[in-house]
């Protein structure tokens, strides 16, 4: 029997190498090695190709979480509802900036957040949920969000491992996932569906509350109200 790899870089690699060869000298010529305009380039099209109006690129899908919950105003001791079976780092982020995380389970369908078993996990200390698109696979945004909007919560998507993935929403629109709650994570580490060479990750937004200076570390001030 052939084993077959599940993630072979070094395939994926030999079919581009001449790009991203020139790619890789581009910025060695430049110098510029943290947001040089190959970054900025780069957040643009992502912003284009899935119809935000903000990217903000950081150093990886874990930052892009805690980053994120650090722009919302959570506080220690706040609950943050998210699937059972996921990533550690969905659940680290929420453990390290003194959040509670509270599971739900997932539909054994789609390996994604049950939202069916949702509004149950809910508690007057629930302020946000960070349902988790899988596999190519999206969680039920729709009802989500609705849950969401019953119960003045914030949702955070981590839609590292779909970013691309198509939604439909029950007005009829077609949506890409990570743009639909208030704010969308994803991860580019290489075994990612969209890998990079090295680490990397990105933000994404439609709301103007969060600007770039606002999701930085540091500097994330600006909470939105509910």
């Amino acid at each position: 029997m052939k084993k077959i790899q599940m993630v072979d870089l070094v395939s994926q690699y030999e079919k581009i190498k001449p790009a991203i060869d020139s790619a890789i000298m581009d910025v060695l010529q430049s110098a510029q090695f943290i947001n040089g305009a190959e970054v900025a380039g780069f957040q643009k099209e992502l912003e284009l190709y899935l119809g935000v109006n903000h990217v903000i690129p950081c150093a990886n899908g874990t930052d892009a979480l805690q980053i994120s919950m650090m722009a919302l105003g959570l506080k220690p001791g706040d609950e943050v509802i998210t699937p059972s079976f996921t990533y550690i780092a969905t659940t680290e982020v929420i453990a390290l900036l003194g959040l509670k995380p509270v599971f739900v389970e997932v539909n054994q369908e789609t390996f994604c957040m049950d939202a069916s078993k949702l509004e149950a996990a809910i508690t007057p200390r629930t302020k946000a949920i960070v349902p988790v698109h899988l596999y190519g696979q999206a969680a039920d945004m729709n009802a989500i969000m609705a849950i969401a909007k019953k119960h003045k919560l914030f949702v955070i998507e981590d839609n590292a491992q779909a970013i691309g993935s198509d939604y439909h929403l029950l007005d009829g629109s077609l949506v890409k996932t990570g743009t639909i709650g208030d704010i969308g994570c994803t991860s580019f580490f290489p075994s990612k569906n969209l890998g990079c060479y090295g680490d990397g990750g990105a933000i994404c937004t439609n709301d103007d509350l969060y600007s770039i200076n606002d999701l930085l570390p540091g500097s994330c001030s600006q909470t939105k109200n509910v």
